[in-house]
Order: C-alpha cells, then sequence, then structure tokens
C-alpha cells in the first residue's frame, strides 16, 4: 500500500461488504429445506438452487478488491456459518447473520438477499461510507475513491432513472404472459415508491453499489415496520424491496446522488451466451483504451465446462501480479 492510500484509509475510511453464500453446503440446504415450500423451490427468482451456487467466484471478488481498491480499510464478509477462508492482505472479517440481526433473531434463517440487505447497516464498526458488492463479481482495472463518492456524504452511482410509470406497464403485460412477479425490478419500484418517489426510479445494474450506513439507520430506525417489512419472509416475496434503491432516492432527493451511465463501465456476462459472445464480452475489458472496471459473471454453475475454463483464464490473467 502506498502512502495516498494509507491516508485515505486514515482520513476517509471506505469499507467494502460481500453478501456470500455456498450452496453445495449440505448444512444449509437442509436448513433451507426444511422451510421451502414446494412450489418455491424451482422458482428462479425465488429459491432455485443457482440462486445459492458457488463456483470460487467469492475468491476472484476479494482478490480483485486487493489488487485494484487497496484503500479499502476493510473487507466484511456476511454469511450464515460458512467461512470460505480466502486470503486477503485488507483485513477481513466474516460477519454471521446472527450478528447484524441481533433482536430480531425471530426472522432467522433467511434465504433472501433483500432481508440480509436490509440489516448490513448494522455491521459492528461499520464505516460511514462503504460499497456493497455481490460474490459474482471483481473489479477489473484500479479505481479510486471518488467513482464512488465524489465528497463526503455523496455517492456516485453507474445506473440511470426510469419511469415507474411505463415500467409497472411493461411488467404487468410480462407478468400476464407467466414472467415471475418477484424480480429485481419490481423490488426497486417497491423501494422508490417507500422512499416517496411518485415517477422514476432508480434502475440499477449489476454494478458496485456504494451506500451511506447513517442514511440507513436513520430510514430504519424512523420506519420500523419497514424493516419488519423486509425481514419477514425468509424466501423472496412480493413485499420485498431494495435497501441501496432507498438509500440512492433518498440522497437523490437531496442532490447528493450524481447518475452516469453503465456500459462504459460494466462487461455482464450470462451463463446462456455461447463461445463468440463470450470472447466478444472480454473483449470489452481486455481491449486498448478499455474504461471497463468492473465485471459480473452470472451463473456460472450453468455453463460449460470449457466456457468455465476461459472465464477462469481470463480472470487469472486479470489477477496476476
Amino acid at each position: 500500500m502506498n502512502n495516498k492510500d494509507q491516508e485515505i484509509q486514515n482520513n476517509f475510511p471506505i469499507d467494502v461488504v460481500i453478501t456470500w453464500v455456498d450452496g453445495n453446503d449440505p448444512v444449509l440446504n437442509a436448513k433451507r429445506a426444511a422451510y421451502i415450500k414446494p412450489e418455491e423451490a424451482q422458482e428462479k427468482d425465488i429459491a432455485a438452487p443457482n440462486r445459492y451456487a458457488n463456483k470460487g467466484e467469492i475468491y476472484w471478488c476479494i482478490r480483485s478488491v486487493n489488487k485494484f481498491m487497496p484503500w479499502v480499510r476493510r473487507i466484511f464478509l456476511v454469511t450464515d456459518g460458512q467461512d470460505p477462508k480466502v486470503e486477503s492482505q485488507i483485513p477481513i472479517e466474516i460477519v454471521d447473520h446472527k450478528v447484524i440481526f441481533r433482536g430480531y433473531e425471530e426472522y432467522l434463517p433467511t434465504f433472501c438477499t433483500s432481508s440480509i440487505e436490509a440489516m448490513l447497516w448494522r455491521i459492528p464498526d461499520l464505516s460511514e461510507h462503504y460499497i456493497y458488492l455481490n460474490d459474482d463479481f471483481m473489479v477489473c482495472r484500479p479505481v479510486t475513491p471518488e467513482m464512488f463518492f465524489p465528497q463526503p456524504g455523496h455517492i456516485l452511482l453507474h445506473a440511470r432513472k426510469s419511469s415507474l410509470f411505463w415500467t409497472k406497464a411493461w411488467y404487468s403485460l410480462k407478468y400476464f404472459f407467466g414472467s415471475c412477479k418477484v424480480n429485481h425490478i419490481q423490488r426497486m419500484m417497491n423501494a422508490a415508491s417507500i422512499a416517496g418517489s411518485k415517477s422514476t426510479f432508480i434502475r440499477l445494474a449489476h454494478t458496485p453499489y456504494p451506500q451511506l450506513r447513517s442514511v440507513l439507520e436513520q430510514f430504519y430506525t424512523q420506519n420500523p415496520d419497514r424493516l419488519i417489512q423486509n425481514i419477514q419472509n425468509r424466501f423472496r416475496s412480493l413485499q420485498h424491496f431494495r435497501t441501496d434503491e432507498i438509500c440512492f432516492i433518498l440522497l437523490y432527493k437531496e442532490g447528493k446522488l450524481q447518475l452516469q451511465p453503465v456500459r462504459p463501465v460494466l462487461m455482464r456476462y450470462y451463463s446462456k451466451k455461447g463461445k463468440m459472445q463470450l470472447e466478444w464480452t472480454l473483449r470489452r475489458v481486455t481491449k486498448p483504451n478499455s474504461k471497463v472496471c468492473f465485471a459480473c459473471f452470472y451463473a456460472l454453475d450453468q455453463v460449460s465446462e470449457d466456457i468455465y475454463a476461459r472465464i477462469s483464464q481470463f480472470a487469472e490473467e486479470i489477477l496476476k501480479d
């Protein structure tokens, strides 16, 4: 770590929070089976097995934070009695669900990201400014704190505004033709409405989510019924809403949220894409003058062995010393 990174840690501490689950763990699978309803077991947006699958992405994620975000003060890894035993030069702390649900133990165990995300601000010793990452995510090149927090108390987010009215109309049509109602867009819209937005919501992509702990603490302290709403269901439901969206909407109303386009900085690979599409996608990161900083590999448990090997090669090349 250089002197500048050390100065950032001392004067403007920023933590990273990662939620992680090992879906291959028989103990966790047995726990989940004890609560799940048969009709939920294969619903992809509720509790299908791929929601908990693990292909080692967490190791790429943490290694990438170490390499490209050395100014991070601490990494908090939130799990349910699990430990990936990953090495990290940045101090790393395993935070069990029991810690963040202290006082709300009756709602454990939970198998829903919306429930867990609603409690992340309760991590002991979490810094005011923190960045929430999913475990299937990696950083591809050096990024600075200003890319997330242009100044204290302000957030820079790669996302865009969308119309609540037209998005609801579009998804109502999709539901009519059989699409699942419990999806991430619906949870964003739920949150925007709860936070007081009447016409628009922040349409989030799969990027890092900068957060302000105090904003969420104040919201849930003043709205304890909303906290219960978000944690009382162990699996995804229509009642859930995105906690990070709450933070963004509240800051947007105060003029403290800056939005920038997603595509220049994000590369995302879906498991249904073939080899040619994969190579084109990876090329967005490796081509000269690329500005792609973040990569997400969705549902790697569903890809072929040769595609997984190619993605692994790509990740190792990016993360090598």
